[in-house]
């Protein structure tokens, strides 16, 4: 199901002549195949079902959806996905990435590769650096909002993002692609990738590089002198191979290698000559026994993590983060599946020099089980438990609840209610408690409560419209938080538990329409709210896009959207306390053109097309109206 929803700009009167103008293009004289809306979720609940049996609100980007996307980032794709707000991808390519998903920050959002959890040790709040991986690589993008620490622990209260890599092709012994784009601030991408496939084995090698002089990061009000530009650099390598020794067993391995250097300035409004290396490389194994009623995997995954600030505050850090996660699948009856497993995290940290620390590892060892009943009737339900075991606090029991059932209204309507309670548990950071710097020893983990209440109506493959009501119930969240002495002078500042209670709520719509063979829409809106908003910045209160796709002729595609974020609340000391920012709309065009029998596509994209002057984070430039062309082979 193709929910592509991005960008636009505030000019009165001319959405709806975009609107009318591109709708147009649903009668053309060439005729296309329907797209196929029907999705596969895993993410909700570990097993494979149709999104219309999930009981949870999972938005999913597909292949499709990833190539119509020129000069994009994942950051820029999770941007327009309904409740996530996105901070850095706006600005020069290696700005710092941070995401808000339902209000929460990103230390409440899970990252997982492949379905297993990423955490980076190395930063500050554990976790990934999405700026280290290509979307080259990426097959498909599931994200699951709400609470699910049941099934993925520490980390997965606000979110899941579930970032599904590609591999070897079917189709083929021996095929691949070469990818190779260049845009504006000087950006060039290149990506080449082998695949196949025999009876019992498949591969995947895929190499890409991306260079930009980009911009300045900090945003220049002198003008005495021009600020330097910020640019980035990165190499990535990835190698995917399967065996299957038998029917039964196989055997699939992962390793990949990411390399990214950027520059970046002093902070708001100064500029600096500094540079920011980051490098990962992962292993991953990972056997699989099928058997009648169901298998049995073993997900490891062994990640090594390392950074270097190059400036007049040099420093390192270095993580490490071991993932062993045994599980088995069983159909018990007919109807009811279950899984249980355990999983072990080892997380390490490791800041050389005078900010050095002893206790700079965890170990969390969690037992877990899943079950989901489904009826024939339409009545569905997911629950699990699980026990968060941790080598520096107490164990913690969370669960989750998650009934929905889907009937059918009439021939071509049907419609799904759902609801769902979970607990989540999130424990501070190695970092955030141990650093001499700003570390705070007497941090208490956060917890969380929440509920969802939701509806969706389907007609046949080609409308959907889903709204879902949440409410998030936080305990001592984790921020950090600057200390001044009775003059206001500045004198630091550490991470502490901000209330003892935070309540945060919202609601999200999102519809889309196959109008027919050639055209296609997508709109979304999402809202989000808190008692406690002095403890509530950078966060959007309201957030709503669109999207036209559009077949015009054979084998051509076209792609329009918008997206609109509203005013955020920010803190500076420096302008006298908090105060909002404005807010804004971008319009992104996207053209794809297939020949030689769809083995070539020719792209290009405009995004912000209508140059809308707009800040994204206080003090920091943003990008202004810029493009992307490229050409995609397949062989």
């Amino acid at each position: 199901m193709n929910k592509h929803i991005i960008s636009f700009q505030k000019k009165k009167g001319l959405l709806p002549l975009l609107v009318a103008g591109i709708s147009l293009w649903s009668a053309p004289a060439n005729a296309q195949n329907a797209q196929d809306l029907d999705e596969i979720v895993v993410t909700g609940t570990k097993f494979e079902i149709p999104v219309e049996k999930s009981g949870k609100t999972i938005y999913q980007l597909s292949q499709e959806d990833i190539q119509r996307n020129a000069g994009k980032t994942i950051p820029d794709l999770l941007n327009e996905v309904p409740g996530i707000q996105i901070d850095g991808n706006f600005g020069s390519p290696g700005t710092n990435v941070s995401y808000f998903v339902r209000g929460a920050s990103s230390k409440n959002t899970l990252i997982l590769i492949d379905g297993t959890p990423i955490n980076d040790p190395s930063l500050a709040d554990a976790t990934y650096d999405l700026r280290l991986l290509p979307l080259d690589q990426v097959e498909s993008i599931e994200v699951l909002r709400g609470g699910l620490s049941t099934l993925y622990g520490t980390g997965a209260s606000a979110a899941v993002i579930n970032i599904k890599l590609k591999s070897g092709s079917k189709a083929k012994k021996f095929g691949g692609s070469a990818d190779f784009s260049g845009g504006s601030f000087n950006t060039y991408r290149g990506n080449i990738s082998l695949n196949g496939q025999t009876d019992q084995f498949n591969y995947l090698v895929s190499g890409s590089l991306h260079s930009s002089a980009g911009f300045s990061s900090a945003m220049d009000t002198a003008a005495t002198a021009a600020f330097g530009k910020d640019g980035i650099n990165r190499k990535d390598l990835m190698v995917k191979m399967g065996y299957a020794f038998s029917d039964r067993f196989r055997m699939d391995f992962i390793t990949a290698y990411d390399d990214m250097e950027a520059d970046y300035d002093n902070g708001p409004f100064l500029d600096a000559d500094n540079t920011q290396t980051s490098n990962q490389l992962r292993f991953g194994l990972a056997p699989t026994y099928q058997y009648t009623k169901g298998n049995i995997k073993l997900k490891s995954v062994y990640n090594v993590s390392e950074r270097e600030f190059i400036s007049s505050f040099p420093s390192e850090y270095k993580g490490r983060n071991l993932q062993l996660d045994l599980t088995q699948e069983h159909q018990i009856i007919k109807g009811l599946k279950g899984l249980w497993g355990v999983n072990l995290q080892q997380l390490s940290y490791e800041q050389p020099g005078e900010l050095a620390f002893d206790n700079n590892q965890f170990t969390l060892l969690d037992p877990y089980a899943s079950f989901f009943y489904e009826t024939a009737s339409g009545f569905n339900v997911h629950a699990g438990a699980r026990i968060n075991t941790h080598s520096e606090y107490d164990a913690k029991f969370i669960y989750n609840v998650n009934p929905s059932y889907l009937f059918e209204v009439s021939d071509q309507v049907s419609t799904k209610i759902l609801a769902s309670v979970a607990t989540s548990y999130v424990t501070p950071t190695l970092y955030q408690l141990n650093s001499p710097d700003y570390g705070n020893s007497a941090l208490n983990p956060e917890e969380s409560l929440n509920y969802e209440q939701g509806i969706s109506f389907y007609i046949g493959n080609q409308f959907t419209f889903n709204l879902v009501h949440f409410t998030r119930d936080e305990s001592s969240p984790i921020e950090f938080v600057s200390l001044y002495d009775e003059n206001g002078g500045y004198i630091g500042g550490e991470y502490q538990n901000t209330t003892d209670k935070r309540r945060v709520e919202g609601f999200e719509a999102d519809f889309s329409w196959l109008v027919n063979e050639y055209f296609s829409m997508t709109a979304n809106f999402a809202h989000v709210s808190t008692d406690k908003p002095e403890t509530f910045y950078r966060v959007p209160g309201s957030k709503w896009g669109m999207a036209f796709n559009a077949k015009p002729a054979q084998n051509t595609q076209v792609s329009l959207k918008y997206n609109y974020t509203s005013k955020r609340t920010v803190y500076d000391y420096g302008v006298g306390g908090a105060f909002d920012l404005d807010s804004y709309g971008l319009v992104d065009l996207f053209v794809q053109q297939a020949v030689l029998e769809n083995k070539l596509n020719i792209y290009g994209g405009v995004n912000n097309l209508l140059d809308e002057d707009f800040t994204a984070i206080y003090g920091y430039t943003t990008r202004g109206r810029n493009f992307s062309i490229g050409a995609r082979y397949q062989f």
